[in-house]
């Protein structure tokens, strides 16, 4: 699907590479809606990001064309891998950017698992 504001998949983006196994990762989970794996530029002590096994360029366009199953188990394993990664007692932050003013950088619909610390606010104030 086309999503408004967001450029057609595009099959050389690297999260596409590393579902294909062209680029390695540091693989927390996978199952067949999800891989899950470390950030290579953490933003936290703990940064996962969870990527669905489909060609979704955001929210919008997974929300939209995914199968309900999948979408359902794409979010059970975002769950399982806060979980795994020990974030349930003190929790965590989850984030899907969206579009160019949100700073999406690759698009293909993915989530940010961030934890291990006191994060803090969202946002900051804007300078505008």
């Amino acid at each position: 699907m086309v999503v408004s504001g967001m450029p057609p998949y595009d099959d050389e983006n690297i999260f596409a590479k590393i579902l294909r196994g062209e680029i390695p990762c540091s693989k927390i989970y996978e199952d067949e809606f999800a891989l899950a794996f470390h950030d290579i530029r953490p933003q936290a002590p703990v940064h996962a990001l969870v990527i669905p096994k489909g060609k979704y360029v955001s929210f919008a366009d997974f929300g939209s064309s995914a199968p309900a199953e999948f979408v359902h188990g794409f979010n059970r394993a975002i769950a399982f891998v806060a979980q795994k990664l020990g974030l349930e007692e003190t929790g965590y932050r989850l984030i899907a950017n969206m579009g160019w003013n949100s700073h999406q950088e690759v698009p293909h619909y993915h989530v940010h698992i961030l934890g291990g610390r006191k994060l803090g606010a969202m946002l900051t104030p804007s300078q505008d």
